[in-house]
């Protein structure tokens, strides 16, 4: 008997707890940060990028050029990635053209904390159609987040044809990086 009274008034005991209204309670809630970004994991793999490249050639090569160009490459850090490239290109001396390089490029300063930055590039490569050593150095500005950029820069375009000799070009080379 003396158990089932101790049930009993455990239980009685119990109804006021159980019976509580929990919505003056607040709950911890997520923290209203910024995004975390973890650069470290940014700095290896895959990338690709498609450039528009208007160009004004001189010399033997005077006229308008044009390039549309499509890489694909690896990425080692922000300072340096190396990928192939094919660029369709039409100048009005030569024609069309058909340049296939490997791209290497990188970063002049880190992007880790700015919106912008200085980069280089240089293609090396050879050009069907005109049968010839392609070469072409850029330097110019990486506008937007280290995985997600808007390129501009000014671009040295040097096309050595076995049959016509060099022809050079100064163009604007713009483009998206992936």
């Amino acid at each position: 008997m003396k158990k089932l009274i101790a049930i009993l008034a455990f239980g009685l005991m119990m109804i006021p707890a159980l019976a509580q209204n929990h919505t003056g309670y607040n709950l911890p809630e997520e923290p209203n940060r910024a995004k975390y970004i973890d650069f470290p994991s940014l700095d290896k793999g895959l990338w690709f990028a498609v450039q528009v490249t208007p160009a004004i050639g001189f010399g033997r090569a005077s006229g308008i050029w044009a390039a549309a160009d499509l890489i694909a490459g690896y990425r080692t850090g922000e300072f340096f990635k190396v990928g192939l490239g094919i660029s369709p290109r039409f100048d009005q001396v030569s024609g069309f053209g058909l340049p296939v390089y490997l791209d290497m490029r990188g970063n002049i300063i880190s992007q880790e904390s700015r919106m912008a930055v200085p980069y280089w590039n240089v293609d090396l490569g050879w050009s069907f159609h005109n049968d010839g050593v392609y070469f072409s150095p850029t330097v110019g500005a990486r506008i937007g987040m280290p995985r997600n950029d808007f390129l501009i820069g000014l671009t040295y375009i040097m096309q050595h044809s076995i049959y016509s000799g060099v022809h050079s070009a100064v163009g604007l080379r713009l483009g998206y990086e992936f």
